[in-house]
Order: C-alpha cells, then structure tokens, then sequence
C-alpha cells in the first residue's frame, strides 16, 4: 500500500507537470488531442510522456525503499503499480456514465477523469491516476453533481497521423523550452 501511495503522488505530480511545463505538454497535448473520450485515449500517448510520469512515479518508490520491501520476488511491487494503474487508466477513460458517488472519494472514475479532458478552457484538474484524494489536498479536484464535459479536446494543433504525433512534440526545436 505504501508503494502505491509513494507511486501516485509521484505520478500526480508528473501529470500536473505535464500540463504546466510547455515542452512537457508538447509531448502530452497528444493524449488531450481526440475530441471523444473512450477506453482507447489511454493509450494514445507519446514515448516520452510516459517515460517522464512513469519515471515521476517509480522514483519515490525505490527512494523511499517500498519497490522491492520483501526483497523476494524483483520488480513484482512496481510491475503490480504499472499493472492496476493501466487497468484503471482504460476504465477512466472508458465511455460509460456511471457516477459512482462513493467511489470517486476512493479511486479514479470515468466522470472524475473526463472532467480532467474537458475543453473548457481548464486543464488544470483531475491530475490523479488512481487515488483522488490527492487532488483534494492540493486544490485541484473537480466533479461537478449531474454534468458531464460537453466537449473534449484540446486547443493545441495535432497532427492527425501517428507519425505525425510522434513528431509534432519535436518540431520547432528551438521553441521547445
């Protein structure tokens, strides 16, 4: 439990920075690019995207030591993190419109996570993969009773091609800092 905890609020923060920092929302813009949200958005994303969250995630794991606290079976705690956290991202992005009050105080649920690819002129919310809560404590929570996001997207130009997206982030070299 202590891994998953240590793990999600580095990948909460490697998720917000993705959004505040212009050359780490180059390479994310990809993700917030599809207009329609649905368990596929999940794994539209760019190499270098999941490279620095899942990196954000796995360092206070093995810093604070709760990777391998058995020491018994080699990478099984990180592999179980990356295992549930894709399980839980295909069913965030997942297009049902199920509320699950109780649950949103709990876990990640579609309606928390479509409000965070809302194109609303906010991109500043709903940061957490797997557990709420941390957006609670560091203000950036919304779920708003009976409403889903009326539009998705995101305003950044994408190229409509993989490959195209995978060099849109590395285009224009010189403006990426």
């Amino acid at each position: 439990a202590g891994a998953l905890v240590a793990g999600e609020i580095g990948f909460y923060w490697g998720h917000r920075w993705t959004h505040a920092i212009p050359f780490l929302w180059r390479f994310h813009a990809i993700h917030h690019s599809p207009v329609q949200v649905d368990w596929l958005v999940n794994s539209r994303t760019h190499p270098v995207d999941i490279v620095f969250t899942r990196l954000c995630g796995f360092i206070p794991m093995y810093g604070l030591g709760l990777a391998e606290p058995a020491q018994t079976v080699t990478g099984a705690v990180p592999i179980l993190v990356i295992l549930v956290g894709t399980i839980l991202g295909f069913f965030i992005h997942s297009n049902v419109c199920w509320r699950l009050r109780w649950m949103a105080w709990l876990v990640s649920t579609p309606s928390f996570h479509h409000w965070h690819h809302a194109n609303d002129g906010q991109r500043d919310r709903n940061f957490a993969s797997m557990l709420p809560v941390f957006d609670r404590i560091f203000g950036t929570f919304y779920l708003p009773d009976g409403r889903w996001p009326v539009k998705y997207g995101s305003d950044t130009p994408m190229a409509s091609d993989f490959a195209g997206q995978l060099m849109h982030p590395l285009r224009n070299t010189t403006r990426l800092l």
